[in-house]
């Protein structure tokens, strides 16, 4: 099956999984969660605002669909 054949998915979740290439092993596939990606980006790439619920980032001024952190460093996405 190809993968444009696979329904799109409106609403994904962080346990969600991808597919990948690992090029620090001959090129092998793998698959790893939108949650480990975050968690990559979080310690790397960019800075998330920190809200300790989803009503703190709201009143924080984040709309649906943006990220942020708690104090923990667990990830969530406005809704």
């Amino acid at each position: 099956m190809k993968i444009s054949s696979y329904a799109v998915l409106s609403n994904p979740q962080l346990g969600d999984k991808l597919i990948g290439t690992d090029v620090n092993n001959m090129d092998v596939t793998k698959n790893f969660t939108i949650e480990s990606l975050f968690e990559l980006f979080s310690s790397s790439v960019f800075t998330l605002p920190t809200y300790e619920s989803n009503a703190a980032a709201i009143l924080g001024g984040l709309v649906a669909g943006q990220l942020y952190k708690n104090s923990a460093g667990a990830l969530f996405i406005v809704v």
